[in-house]
């Protein structure tokens, strides 16, 4: 009976060794490769949910003012099945902003800069491979951001990837989460940088000095270095507009402006401001 019970709990033991293996070594990996591929795996998903939207926008495109078919009379009954106006928008606006800082910015900086920076340079791992670990966890707010953003009035961002305001200022609730998303995807961006930076100035193999570096990782070089100079100001820019739009600050809201027959709560601001500041990261990133 003891003899049991002892098997029992080695059992029990051994599962529970197992499962926590598990989630340390795939979930909550500090890993470059295992990390690089969580990146590829999240991209790939979004990229389907980015291509579904695309397939919303080409529909309204090559038949305009028909029922669209499948969810056109659960969304558009109020409209006959058609796609209205708004939700053209709100298609093209979402699209651009998955497959940009949801695919491409993840895949090419985060799983190939992941995956391959420490192989090309002869290092065993990244610099800080709990920051490596943050710098992906860090994107799911974001994407928890973006899912509820579905879900809420206008079915999501409908002021352009973009974001200029006043539109983006004056738009649906959906844009504060938006906004939100971004900031984390800037976040988990800065971290990544960091660590790209560190790992191939400092962990390079001996004899490898850096005109002596693969073109790849001068790539992934001077594009974490573009990231760390340029996104702390695109994330205070979006910090910025999310307090236009809950603190009702004027950082980009001009004097006098009128919006639906009524004068603005705020202004003083400049418009154009939002994208000097938002340029300064995305025309390098684009």
């Amino acid at each position: 009976m003891a003899q049991a019970t002892a098997e029992n709990l080695g059992h029990g033991k051994r599962k529970g060794n197992v499962i926590s293996r598990f989630i340390f070594t795939y979930v909550f990996a500090t890993d470059h490769k295992i990390i690089g591929l969580q990146f590829l795996f999240s991209s790939l998903i979004w990229f389907f949910v980015g291509g579904l939207l695309a397939l919303g926008v080409r529909w309204q495109l090559a038949w305009p003012w028909t029922d669209m078919p499948i969810v056109g009379q659960a969304l558009f009954a109020d409209s006959g099945g058609q796609i209205s106006p708004e939700f053209y928008t709100m298609l093209f606006t979402m699209h651009a902003t998955i497959m940009i800082f949801f695919v491409i910015i993840p895949v090419l900086a985060g799983a190939f800069g992941n995956y391959l920076i420490p192989l090309m340079i002869g290092a065993e791992d990244m610099a800080f491979p709990r920051l490596n670990m943050l710098s992906y966890w860090f994107m799911w707010p974001a994407f928890a951001c973006i899912i509820i953003s579905f879900f809420m009035p206008g079915y999501g961002a409908a002021a352009g990837w973009t974001s200029y305001p006043p539109l983006s200022v004056f738009n649906g609730d959906a844009q504060s989460m938006w906004l939100l998303a971004m900031v984390f995807v800037g976040i988990s961006s800065m971290m990544g940088s960091i660590n790209y930076l560190t790992t191939i100035i400092q962990m390079r193999a001996p004899g490898m000095t850096m005109f002596r570096m693969p073109m790849t990782i001068w790539g992934m070089f001077i594009t974490a270095i573009m990231q760390a100079f340029a996104l702390p100001v695109l994330t205070a820019a979006l910090l910025m507009q999310l307090s236009d739009r809950v603190l009702h600050t004027g950082f980009f809201l001009p004097e006098n402006l009128a919006m639906d027959n009524a004068v603005a709560a705020s202004g003083g601001g400049q418009v154009l401001l939002w994208q000097h500041l938002f340029w300064f990261y995305s025309h390098p990133a684009v």
